[in-house]
């Protein structure tokens, strides 16, 4: 026999589970916004800083600018309705994603020290700083959305797979 009790805390998983994937599509979007900044300072870099020129990291830049921009939509894309298929690609775009932002992150603070493809950065300008910063924030925000989402596409397909 249940009591008056346990059903009061029956709504708990729902909230806690909306509560989540709002957090989750939250990360999503901000994380689509955030590489999609990567993106526009590295193409305000190859276009008016004239990067352009620069062979290797010019097209580095570009490539940046237009996987970023690939990434970014996809994560704005409504594929959720689409179930599990449409989870995995967006987990597969958010980790993209995080590559483009480490990969730039990375590239950057080597090249603050160190020639990179025979290109040397020389001190912090905004355009440095507002890549840093984006980076950071899209790792984050897309990092938890794959901690999110993805743990519960393993999660499901694992306990499908028992159940059969």
């Amino acid at each position: 026999m249940a009591s008056a009790h346990s059903h009061a805390l029956r709504p708990l998983p729902l909230r806690r589970s909306r509560r989540h994937w709002t957090a989750s599509e939250t990360a999503r979007y901000l994380g689509a916004v955030s590489v999609m900044l990567v993106g526009a300072v590295h193409a305000q870099q190859y276009y008016d800083a004239y990067f352009s020129v620069v062979p290797t990291i010019g097209t580095l830049f570009l490539l940046s600018f237009v996987g970023a921009g690939a990434v970014g939509a996809t994560l704005f894309a409504p594929l959720r309705r689409f179930g599990r298929i449409g989870d995995a690609i967006l987990v597969l775009a958010a980790l993209g994603g995080i590559g483009i932002a480490v990969g730039t992150l990375v590239s950057l603070l080597i090249s603050e020290y160190t020639p990179l493809f025979g290109f040397m950065e020389s001190g912090y300008r905004l355009a440095v700083d507002l890549t840093l910063l984006f980076d950071v924030m899209t790792t984050a925000f897309l990092g938890f959305f794959v901690l999110a989402v993805g743990r519960r596409l393993v999660h499901d397909i694992t306990h499908e797979r028992r159940s059969q």
